[in-house]
């Protein structure tokens, strides 16, 4: 049974001025350091890109050992600023993206890439389990609707498709399991990732028997469930190996939009988060598990009898970064988003009548349809390229908004809504979402919420801070983008038009991703 040390749980105890934990950040494509002090100010970044690969149509994968190269190094590179500078860095707190999936053999060896969150492969597998089971109760009692970002029909996809791997298989992680495991030694995952995998019961806070078997996995191939804020017993000889001090502290933390969340400081009831970043969500800390009766929302565990419901879509910054490149492709030239974001700026709110639904990944909340394809509705000769840049954004907008209206039946009325994500960097976005949320958004002082989410965790883990509720605190908050009024009526027609158009087409999604896929 892992364990932390007395001294840890002990309580809280004074911070000294040099004292700093570090935020580890394990994300789609690359992972992040962050030195942060007491008092949740952010300090030095360390941060190590790694690539996303597509070997085929409908894939999304890591190469394990290349992302666990890039986490060690910009751990080791922000403890070595911390020593420099004098400081003593005491925890360390780790966040990973959710819904990864690394099949592990003898020694925690890898046997499989990372099959990460924007993966779709395992549609029919996804399929097969909702004709197997009350895929609503299923989703009741783990707060994962049934698709192919979860663990369950990957697992089924690589018994049936990787029999070798699955014969040598050891055991059964994501990335931050993986990274864990062979930096320290230790099989454990915190029950907030494990809460995102498909295969725990939010209520009895244990793996769910039913989940498993669909899943066709044995309850010991699964890591120890630890909770995020409990130490971790790490060797000391690890701790030296990632240039940190004896009785440094290493707490498993959770996953990262469950502890950007609390990250942007959003802890209390009226309270949620938008983020637009590669992917985007709304989200919301509640003190029980919630879920919707249409399965469109989820629900994850956070951490100290905490849980935070939410919405999620696939297609944000992501389809933003793809427009980009085909632009500069065809341009020949390197073309930065301030230039996508200038064009957008010279075209009239609501594109002129062009309507753009971003799936191009797929989709996440609120329907759950991994087969759901792009499409640009109402283009004419009158349209140019800036038009697509500008329904770029305000389709991103609209499927913000399709996960914003479902949340706030699940979880009540949004009296204050925070923003984080790369997006904030823009001030034509901030506009465009506020203006089709028809609501006041307030940017977050922190730009590495999730890094500051794992930090906080580490110092409650390190007994920093006495109370969850005091985190709160070490968020802070700075200016606030209000909606333009006048705007709402085109807005509200445009993404009514939106879900027509959605409505209209989606019987095709399934025929046009099987020709793709073939």
């Amino acid at each position: 049974m892992v364990s932390g040390t007395e001294d840890a749980r002990a309580g809280s105890r004074r911070a000294e001025t040099a004292d700093r934990v570090i935020g580890w950040d394990i994300g789609t494509t690359g992972v992040r350091a962050v030195l942060f002090d007491p008092q949740g100010r952010q300090g030095y970044v360390a941060a190590r890109d790694y690539p996303l690969r597509s070997p085929r149509p409908g894939w999304a994968e890591q190469d394990p050992d290349e992302v666990y190269e890039a986490a060690m190094g910009a751990l080791r590179e922000a403890a070595g600023r911390a020593r420099a500078d004098g400081q003593r860095v005491v925890a360390v707190g780790v966040s990973a993206i959710l819904h990864s999936l690394v099949l592990q053999g003898p020694g925690g060896a890898a046997l499989t890439p990372s099959i990460i969150w924007a993966d779709n492969r395992s549609v029919a597998e996804a399929e097969a389990i909702k004709r197997e089971t009350d895929a609503l109760a299923l989703y009741r009692r783990t707060g994962c609707p049934v698709h192919p970002m979860y663990l369950p029909p990957k697992l089924r996809w690589l018994r049936t498709n990787r029999p070798e791997a699955s014969a040598a298989l050891e055991a059964v992680g994501g990335i931050k399991e993986y990274v864990l495991r062979r930096w320290t030694g230790l099989s454990v995952v915190d029950r907030s990732v494990a809460s995102g995998s498909g295969l725990y019961n939010l209520r009895a806070g244990t793996w769910d028997d039913e989940a498993l078997a669909l899943a066709g996995i044995a309850p010991r191939r699964l890591p120890e469930l630890v909770e995020p804020a409990a130490p971790l017993p790490v060797p000391a000889d690890r701790l030296r190996d990632a240039g940190l001090p004896a009785g440094c502290v290493l707490v498993p933390g959770g996953g990262d939009g469950v502890l950007q969340t609390i990250g942007t400081g959003c802890v209390a009831p009226g309270q949620m988060v938008a983020m637009v970043a590669t992917s985007g969500a709304i989200r919301a800390v509640v003190d029980e598990p919630r879920t919707d009766a249409r399965a469109r929302t989820w629900c994850y565990y956070l951490a100290a009898g905490r849980w935070v419901a939410g919405a999620a879509i696939n297609n944000a910054g992501l389809v933003y970064a793809w427009l980009r490149d085909q632009l500069a492709g065809a341009a020949g030239r390197e073309i930065d988003l301030q230039q996508l974001n200038e064009w957008a700026a010279a075209i009239r709110p609501g594109a002129d009548g062009l309507v753009f639904l971003p799936y191009l990944a797929g989709e996440r909340s609120p329907n759950w349809n991994a087969n759901a394809r792009g499409v640009l509705f109402g283009l004419s000769l009158a349209h140019d390229y800036r038009h697509i840049v500008r329904a770029t954004l305000e389709g991103v907008a609209y499927r913000m908004r399709t996960i914003f209206e479902p949340m706030e039946e699940v979880t009540g009325r949004a009296n204050e809504l925070r923003v984080a994500g790369g997006f904030v960097n823009s001030p034509l976005w901030l506009q465009i979402v506020a203006d089709v949320l028809g609501r006041r958004l307030t940017l977050v002082e922190s730009p590495e919420a999730s890094a500051l989410g794992a930090a906080q965790l580490a110092l409650l883990g390190c007994g920093l801070v006495d109370d969850f509720d005091d985190l709160a605190a070490l968020a802070g908050s700075g200016e606030s983008v209000d909606p333009d009024a006048s705007l709402r009526p085109r807005y509200d027609d445009l993404y009514a038009a939106y879900g027509r158009i959605y409505a209209r087409v989606s019987p095709e999604f399934d025929a046009i991703a099987a020709l793709q896929r073939e």
